[in-house]
């Protein structure tokens, strides 16, 4: 309804704007509030949501009194002597087609661009940026008592060769670099876990192919693949296969398939991140 009346608007002067324009433009500028509480308030959807519907029914209200004078409710809402103009115009339809193109809709993109920055920004806790150039990642410094520093570097799979060059160069000659990547001793993966498909499309490099160990003593600081459930191993080996194979029905139709046991994702989420923490810590 909100959007046909929307649409109307554009097409005959006769409905008035002052008084359905704030009543299409609710719903969709509520769900636009909606990302950015959620990004700083996630668990708090319940309250939002009844904090909108809430406003809406006052909101509700506050028209009908604006357009009858009181809230005392009469048939018809709006009276037929508001609905009054020219059945269609090329003003008006051409200043609605404008304001939605020209304005309406790039604030639309700012907004979301915006929300995505601050999104980024703080489920990151600020170790990574959304910037109009691309990601940018933050490297942070720990100081000890003792003197001692320990650096934190963000990385990705695939990157800008010269990124990975420069940043290997950095390492001072007497650091202890302890670098994270899940090995395969026993070979239990299937499929080989590779970005090269994804690095070629986007005129990337690998991070394992340019991210040269020519400073510093290197030191493995990770898990093997045998640490983790048997679960996961096997749903490794079905994402793997789109990996190796690319995207198909013989590499789609299993993962849609599979049906995971109880406690799945707890124990996913503790393989692929808290036992690889507690070895991370452990070296440190």
């Amino acid at each position: 309804m909100a959007i046909l009346t929307y649409c109307l608007m554009g097409l005959t002067p006769m409905i008035p704007k002052r008084l359905f324009l704030p009543v299409t433009l609710f719903i969709p500028l509520a769900e636009l509030v909606v990302g950015p509480a959620l990004i700083y308030f996630p668990s708090w959807l319940q309250q939002i949501v009844w904090v909108i519907s809430f406003s809406q029914v006052i909101f509700g209200l506050c028209i009908v009194y604006w357009v009858q004078g009181s809230l005392r409710f009469r048939w018809p809402l709006v009276a037929e002597n508001r609905l009054e103009g020219p059945e269609f115009s090329w003003l008006n339809l051409s200043g609605f087609l404008l304001a939605n193109a020209f304005v309406l809709m790039p604030a639309v993109v700012v907004f979301f661009a915006l929300c995505a920055h601050l999104a980024v920004n703080r489920f990151s806790d600020g170790f990574l940026a959304l910037r109009p150039g691309g990601v940018t990642v933050q490297v942070r410094k720990y100081a000890r008592n003792d003197g001692k520093t320990i650096q934190l570097v963000p990385m990705s799979h695939i990157g800008e060769p010269e990124f990975y060059r420069q940043l290997s160069h950095s390492f001072p000659t007497n650091s202890l670099i302890l670098m994270e990547g899940v090995t395969d001793n026993r070979n239990l993966l299937t499929n080989k876990l590779t970005y090269k498909r994804v690095a070629n499309s986007l005129g990337l490099a690998e991070q394992q192919k340019e991210f040269s160990q020519n400073r510093g003593e290197w030191v493995r600081a990770d898990v093997d693949v045998e640490e983790f459930a048997g679960t996961t191993i096997e749903f490794l080996n079905l994402v793997t296969l789109i990996h190796a194979k690319g995207v198909n029905t013989g590499t789609v139709l299993p993962l849609l398939q599979y049906s995971p046991p109880p406690h799945f994702q707890e124990r996913l989420f503790d393989d692929f991140l808290r036992k690889r923490n507690r070895r991370l810590l452990e070296e440190i």
